[in-house]
């Protein structure tokens, strides 16, 4: 059906684009009629706004308005974007959205921004397909922004299956994450999980998303690494569905009653961002958010400053940053940035007291010198003094957003 279609530029007259408007009004989320007067809003795109059209059998199927000042004035706007009800799924709007980017791009624009009605779900995947992000919330819409020096930036240094290999001297993840960590974990958060389903954001190679498995019917995991999601896939079967994507641009089908974010946070360019994706778009009413961090101030990373391995308690060694880490947090950054997305924090906490490095917990777990028993001690101190445990823990629920 799509090879019938031919893609021009200006080519509509103001009468060929209102009739299009109006044959597109009831997939306009709100209608368009209700917001504007579809006769005059042609006029303005005829008139001011440059036009990617396709067209079947002689007809405007599909349109892409954007305003385009002056270049040295940052970022066009996208202002109308539009396919009949007949061509819809067909793939023309995504066609449609690369030909204007590219040609703004060439235009030396610094991007392109739009406005979106924040229920308008499909018009929100298409927009995150193409690397949009969302920006400021502007009442019931938000504001997306495409930025190309981001975009080009994003593309050249992350490579998120070389984060997950190995280095010389640090590994990903310790036998201690698996055998320790995680099911302390589970047993900090079990007593604030809600009914219903579960987003593991960052699943790695699914060890965490089987434990949760034990107490979801419904994961979705969502993971930058394809070869991280084949492993999980070998491990788990079907029994978690995957999609791989940055969070940034991931286009996800429902709200959820349990988001979990372990050990991941600390991985991203701009974690406000995806904490406030997390907050406005993928928490349902009374879901919550579980996030975990690897703590700045544990008493494995003091005796390391005090060694001379690092700097300072919060700084990011070559090793950590190979493995793609940005930031390392402590509970009061942490909250800061939850609360700068608008989350409400509930519940803050630590996990496992610890004083040694994974490396070293490794070798201790193969030998009978640790105790079950031990290590529950250092669970229920971590309780105590969450400042000095090795991840900090934060409960939180949907907020006003900001």
């Amino acid at each position: 059906m799509s090879d019938a279609v031919q893609y021009r530029i200006g080519r509509a007259s103001e009468t060929e684009i209102a009739a299009h408007l109006r044959a597109c009004d009831g997939s306009f989320v709100p209608p368009l009629s209700g917001r504007v007067d579809v006769a005059e809003y042609a006029g303005k795109i005829a008139g001011n706004a440059q036009r990617f059209e396709a067209w079947a059998n002689g007809e405007l199927a599909g349109l892409v308005a954007i305003y385009c000042n002056a270049p040295d004035q940052g970022k066009a706007f996208i202002t109308s974007v539009s396919v009949l009800p007949g061509w819809q799924g067909q793939g023309l709007a995504s066609r449609l959205m690369d030909n204007c980017i590219d040609y703004v791009r060439q235009l030396g624009f610094a991007g392109i921004e739009l406005e979106v009605e924040g229920g308008n779900a499909a018009a929100i995947a298409l927009y995150r397909k193409h690397d949009f992000a969302t920006g400021r919330i502007n009442g019931l819409s938000m504001i997306m922004t495409l930025d190309f020096r981001e975009q080009l930036h994003m593309k050249q240094k992350r490579d998120y299956n070389a984060e997950i290999r190995d280095t010389a001297d640090h590994r990903y993840a310790y036998g201690f994450d698996f055998d320790v960590m995680h099911p302390y974990m589970i047993r900090s958060f079990d007593p604030f999980f809600r009914a219903g389903n579960l987003l593991e954001l960052g699943s790695f190679k699914g060890d965490f998303t089987r434990r949760l498995l034990e107490r979801f019917d419904e994961v979705t995991c969502v993971e930058a690494s394809g070869n991280a999601i084949d492993e999980a896939k070998r491990k788990l079967g079907d029994k978690a569905t995957y999609i791989h994507s940055r969070f940034e641009t991931a286009a996800l089908p429902m709200r959820y009653d349990n988001i979990v974010l372990t050990h991941v946070l600390e991985h991203l360019d701009d974690p406000v961002a995806v904490l406030r994706r997390i907050n406005d778009e993928w928490l349902a009413d009374g879901g919550r958010l579980f996030l975990v961090c690897p703590n700045a101030n544990a008493p494995s990373r003091q005796i390391a400053v005090k060694m001379g391995l690092i700097s300072h308690n919060a700084a990011v060694t070559p090793a950590e940053a190979e493995h793609g880490h940005c930031i390392t947090y402590s509970l009061d950054t942490l909250e800061r940035d939850a609360v700068a997305a608008g989350l409400r924090v509930l519940h803050r906490s630590g996990i496992f007291f610890k004083a040694l490095a994974n490396f070293q917990w490794d070798r201790l777990l193969q030998t009978d010198i640790i105790s079950r028993d031990y290590l529950d001690g250092c669970y229920k101190l971590g309780q105590q003094y969450p400042d000095l445990c090795s991840s900090i823990f934060l409960m939180c629920e949907r907020g006003a957003g900001r």
